[in-house]
Order: structure tokens, then C-alpha cells, then sequence
């Protein structure tokens, strides 16, 4: 018995691709946008920007932005240096006394508060000088001259606030120590007079900062 090979079948034709028509109009214009928001220029120049009492180039103290601060600020430090006054005497061995002053004489620290406090009462003699560029270098608070009797105010000054540490106030009590009791500046800032109190005691009582800080910083 014979078997026949099956006879091989012929591969089929590929089918035609599919015939694609391209477009040949254009599409249409896009509507304009209806929301856009039309800001005409500003034709007018911003106005000056207001000068502060920092802004204002002495020496001299200008009545209208200068006095004004100045007198607040005296206020302030007379009525605070009396209540300083009477804790180192009421209390000479409170913490906040030892704190600023270690072991100093208590009647050194006293009468340096008294001295002080009197020359703030009455600033008969003192010339006061405000943002006088040849004695305001840098950050300076201010300056007092002993001899000629001179307490400058500077920028900073006038951009001090009237709470906290180097205050306003504070800082007039820092250079009426000068003029009136000729303290010292052996160290600066909360922490410099709080270590020369540690280390060295009398310094502390000659150091200006201490005064101001200690007043300050005064229980309430």
C-alpha cells in the first residue's frame, strides 16, 4: 500500500495596506481667549521712602524725630535706676545684686547708681549729639566724652526698642555712668559683664555694661 505526500499548499498573498486620506484644510483659528486681564503700566514714580531718626545725619538733634525718642527713653531710665537704686540698698545681698557685681563693695555699686541716676535728673551741661558720622563707626550705641561733656547717639541708637537689653533707656544709663561716675568699659555685652562679675568683682563695679544690664535686667 502506497501513501501519497500531501501536496504542499501555496502561501497566501499579503493584503493591501489601507488606503489613508490626509487632511487638505486647514483647521480653524482658535477663538481668542475671553479671560485675559489687561493691567495698564503705572505712569506715576512710588513715592520717597520716609526717613527714620536713624536716617537723619546730624550732629545736631533734630526737634520733630530725635527729641521725641530721646525724652521717652530718659523717662524711662530715671524711673528704672531708682527701683535699682533701692534693691542694692533694701536688699545688698539679693541674687540679682550678685548676679551683676559678685562680691564688689555694695556701696561702690550704690553710690555709682546715685551718681548716675542724678546726672539722668538733670542733663544740665551735657551736650547730646545725634548720628554724628565722625564718632558713630560701625554698630556703636553711642559715646560719651568725660571732659567735654559730650553723650552721642548713634544710628543704632535710634533703632534700639525700649524693653529687653540694650534698650534705649538702657543705653542712656550706660553712658550717664560715664559722665557721671566715670565707669569703664572693661567688657561688653550680657556675657562679658557676666563673667568679669565671676572673675574680677571690682571691675564689674567700674564696668558700664554691668550697670546697664543690671538695671535691665531688674526683677519686676
Amino acid at each position: 500500500m502506497f501513501v501519497l505526500p500531501a501536496a504542499a499548499q501555496a502561501p497566501l498573498p499579503d493584503a493591501p495596506p489601507p488606503t489613508v486620506t490626509l487632511p487638505t484644510d486647514k483647521p480653524p483659528a482658535l477663538e481668542p481667549n475671553r479671560q485675559v486681564l489687561v493691567v495698564e503700566a503705572p505712569r506715576d514714580k512710588p513715592p520717597p521712602l520716609e526717613r527714620g531718626p536713624a536716617d537723619i545725619a546730624g550732629p545736631a538733634c533734630d526737634a520733630q524725630h530725635h527729641q521725641p525718642l530721646i525724652e521717652e527713653a530718659l523717662a524711662t531710665a530715671r524711673t528704672r535706676i531708682q527701683d535699682a537704686i533701692r534693691l542694692v540698698r533694701d536688699e545688698p545681698d539679693h541674687p540679682h545684686v550678685r548676679r551683676w557685681f559678685g562680691d564688689a563693695p555694695r556701696k561702690t555699686i550704690r553710690i555709682t547708681l546715685e551718681l548716675t541716676a542724678a546726672r539722668l535728673q538733670d542733663m544740665t551741661g551735657v551736650e547730646i549729639r545725634c548720628n554724628d558720622p565722625p564718632g558713630c563707626p560701625g554698630g556703636r550705641f553711642a559715646y560719651a566724652n568725660e571732659r567735654s561733656m559730650v553723650m552721642g547717639l548713634c544710628p543704632p541708637f535710634f533703632r534700639a526698642r525700649m524693653e529687653g537689653t540694650d534698650s534705649r533707656w538702657g543705653i542712656l544709663i550706660h553712658e550717664a555712668s560715664h559722665l557721671a561716675a566715670n565707669t569703664r568699659d572693661h567688657a561688653y555685652r550680657p556675657t562679658g559683664a557676666l563673667t568679669l562679675a565671676k572673675e574680677s568683682p571690682a571691675r564689674a563695679a567700674e564696668n558700664a555694661d554691668n550697670y546697664e544690664y543690671f538695671v535691665e535686667t531688674l526683677p519686676r
